[in-house]
């Protein structure tokens, strides 16, 4: 399988990206039972809240969802405290192998020393 290195511009984007692609899925949990009202016989919904989930790795694919990744340009003391932290880079990364879901073309980069990358790349 092909490895592609992904830059979203927010997570938000990624999450609905995966959404989109079956990767992140919502399985909603019941709540409340539907009822009835017994004044008026209407019938009351069942109430369910969202229960998303991740697939990472099936056998189609693997996802490495890093995150945000930080520049080596932090100052650190002797100590190792902190002394200017590191600037974060632009977008929100993640490692996909597999087949390349539709439209996702649109967000492979090509670094030059990758942050992370599966075993045996």
């Amino acid at each position: 399988m092909i490895t592609y290195y992904l830059k979203f511009s927010s997570e938000e984007e990624w999450e609905q990206s995966a959404a989109t692609a079956g990767i992140r899925v919502n399985k909603p949990v019941l709540i409340e039972e539907q009822t009835f009202d017994p004044d008026t016989g209407d019938v009351v919904p069942a109430v369910y809240e969202d229960n998303w989930s991740w697939l990472y790795y099936t056998h189609e694919w693997a996802v490495d969802n890093i995150g945000t990744i930080y520049n080596n340009d932090g100052v650190y003391s002797d100590e190792g405290e902190v002394v200017t932290p590191p600037t974060p880079m632009d977008g929100w990364h993640v490692n996909f192998k597999g087949t390349l879901p539709d439209g996702w073309d649109a967000y492979v980069v090509t670094p030059n020393t990758p942050y992370r990358i599966f075993a045996g790349d």
